[in-house]
């Protein structure tokens, strides 16, 4: 059975302007009928454990679980930096940990401007892969999230995927950042089409333990214009998919409008409504 979670950054526009924290956001997330919380790094206020207790305490009084937690490495970009972004990921996932989450978001990133793609390649291949073994001694999948650059496409993920070769490392997929649609933010590439698209998303839902189902512009009943997610929903239920998928809301118009309508959308597609 597919679940559906929340990332609290999609009400960026709410934390910023201090109407929204996360404990506001777990009641939210119950409000709207929600399974699970996906608690963004960026909006914790600590990383005590006094604080962090009273969210987990949060989430299991509301009926949330934490399916994921994320942690914005860049591997590919800067050399000299590879150490200090394997210790953020191991602070990442050991705050996530605690917060009951199973899995944890990392990103490979970019190629620096005029640098080496391939040499880019090989940092972040090691630096996944040292952050697998960290993982697997705390008990913590790592699965790299495709976010354009090093891992615009299908085929770009299964190439990172082959070469960590770690038993502790997996895949998230992102409906946001692959090649060929239209739309707002997510990686172009000349001659990508749809087709395209929707390919990396096949190649990508057959591995994946959780996934990211992004909205950019809604119409009345919540249906997202650049993206059919009855062509997504129909792939993930044809490789018997059965995790978490957590929306993300990228738009301009106002979360508080936008984001339960847009739950109530993709908890139709889950259902096959």
């Amino acid at each position: 059975m597919m679940r559906l979670s929340c990332l609290s950054l999609s009400y960026q526009n709410q934390f910023r302007t201090g109407k929204m924290d996360l404990p506001k956001f777990i009641v939210q997330a119950r409000a709207m009928g929600l399974d699970g919380v996906d608690l963004h790094m960026q909006h914790l206020t600590s990383f005590d454990k006094i604080y962090l207790k009273r969210l987990r305490r949060m989430c299991l009084d509301n009926g949330m679980s934490v399916p994921s937690f994320p942690v914005s490495t860049e591997f590919g970009m800067y050399p000299e930096r590879i150490n200090a972004e394997i210790e953020k990921c191991r602070v990442g996932m050991e705050t996530g940990l605690f917060l009951g989450a199973p899995l944890a978001r990392v990103f490979v990133g970019s190629a620096p401007k005029g640098g080496n793609a391939e040499d880019a390649f090989k940092r972040g291949v090691d630096a996944l892969r040292r952050c697998a073994e960290i993982g697997a001694d705390m008990g913590m999948v790592v699965a790299l999230q495709n976010h354009s650059g090093l891992t615009s496409t299908g085929d770009d993920m299964l190439r990172f995927y082959k070469e960590v070769n770690h038993p502790n490392f997996s895949l998230v997929m992102d409906t946001g950042h692959f090649t060929g649609r239209d739309g707002p933010r997510g990686p172009k590439q000349e001659g990508h089409t749809y087709e395209h698209y929707y390919k990396s998303v096949q190649q990508v839902a057959a591995i994946a333990p959780f996934v990211r189902v992004k909205l950019y512009q809604l119409d009345e009943q919540g249906q997202e214009k650049f993206i059919d997610y009855k062509r997504i929903f129909d792939i993930l239920r044809g490789v018997h998919y059965n995790g978490y998928c957590s929306l993300v809301y990228e738009g301009t118009e106002d979360e508080v409008a936008a984001i339960p309508r847009g739950a109530r959308f993709l908890r139709r597609m889950m259902t096959g409504g």
